[in-house]
């Protein structure tokens, strides 16, 4: 696990003021959400994931405005515009010499559509996710790695992330073997993080069993998840953990964990050893693929 370190603080802050943003609540309001979020931050136990913490702002950003889910907006165009490409991914991989690798660069390129790192993400940079899919190479394992391993899987358990991000994981995880794959979403709004509406309308029930995990905090945090999204984490043979949150909160809990995500974050990047910008595939290591 990744934990908070004093950096996080600002950050954390400046997502609490996005939520009031998106949510266009007054400014009494937003006054009153800034100064509950200071004081919880002034006696924080940082001896935990920033994702954990981010969890606990958004249990206290609804008692204190009453708006479930202030990035619903965004989140349902940032999914249409990834929609709106799919014949485009298709092509791509259709055309690749390697499909595999190609729809796993399409899901890490796709992780840029996150509210946590950034502020906004808008539709040309959405776009762009095909371009950089195409240009940029995987840091980490080789993608063959994976491939052989989800092959040998009976059990895959898929971590999303983002909403939007959600139409290039399902291209993806159409190129893992049928039928194995669950996708865990959110157990209710965190972030721009997909709940279950949001993975549905990616069409991700079309190619996977879709799952809650119980919890509103934006990331995998086990403590805080369902006993029955729990029994599942356990009796997975592989986990595919997408995104930089879930990298946070799961990275050193277990060898079946594979990330796939976008380094957007400087603390990420010397925590995990890649580059800003680097497309991440991290998991144990071979000697060799065979």
């Amino acid at each position: 696990m990744m934990l908070a370190q004093l950096e996080c603080l600002p950050c954390l802050v400046r997502q609490a003021v996005e939520m009031a943003r998106m949510s266009e609540i007054g400014p009494e309001v937003q006054l009153q959400l800034l100064r509950e979020v200071m004081a919880l931050m002034s006696r924080t136990d940082l001896y935990r994931s920033p994702p954990e913490i981010m969890g606990e702002i958004g249990m206290l950003f609804h008692r204190v405005t009453g708006v479930r889910d202030p990035y619903a907006r965004v989140k349902r165009d940032h999914t249409e515009t990834a929609l709106g490409m799919i014949e485009e991914m298709d092509s791509m991989i259709r055309s690749s010499d390697d499909p595999f690798v190609t729809g796993l660069k399409l899901a890490a390129a796709g992780n840029i559509i996150d509210l946590g790192a950034r502020s906004r993400v808008d539709q040309g940079e959405i776009a762009a996710v095909l371009r950089e899919a195409a240009e940029l190479p995987i840091s980490g394992i080789h993608p063959h790695i994976l491939k052989i391993r989800a092959e040998n899987a009976r059990r895959i358990l898929y971590l999303a992330d983002n909403a939007g991000e959600t139409v290039f994981d399902r291209k993806f995880i159409e190129l893992l073997p049928p039928g194995r794959t669950t996708v865990a979403v959110r157990g209710g709004p965190a972030l721009n993080d997909a709940t279950m509406e949001d993975a549905v309308h990616a069409g991700l029930d079309l190619v996977a069993e879709l799952v809650e995990n119980g919890s509103n905090a934006p990331a995998t945090v086990l403590d805080d998840c369902s006993a029955e999204f729990i029994r599942l984490f356990e009796e997975a043979d592989l986990i595919i953990a997408k995104g930089q949150g879930n990298y946070e909160s799961l990275s050193g809990r277990t060898s079946r964990v594979h990330f796939l995500f976008r380094v957007k974050c400087g603390l990420v990047a010397d925590h995990s050893g890649y580059s800003m910008g680097s497309l991440v595939l991290d998991g144990p290591p071979e000697e060799a693929i065979r």
